[in-house]
């Protein structure tokens, strides 16, 4: 009697820690995926900026013959 009891508890705890886990993982997967339209927008800005100091070094320098 003591060890079906005894299983029985092991298995509800082995349960609550997968779901723990389990929860923790699929929060962290759903903050990557959050983040990915920032990590976008980021990219677009940031290429915006690049071609634009691209474009005002063109302007500001002679080119070299």
């Amino acid at each position: 009697m003591v060890q079906t009891v005894g299983s029985i508890i092991l298995v509800v705890l082995a349960l609550v820690v997968a779901a723990a886990v389990l929860s923790f993982v699929l929060g962290l997967i759903g903050t990557v995926l959050g983040l990915i339209p920032l990590l976008i927008k980021l990219a677009i800005i940031g290429g915006i900026i690049y071609f634009g100091w691209m474009v005002i070094r063109k302007l500001t320098h002679t080119t070299e013959s």
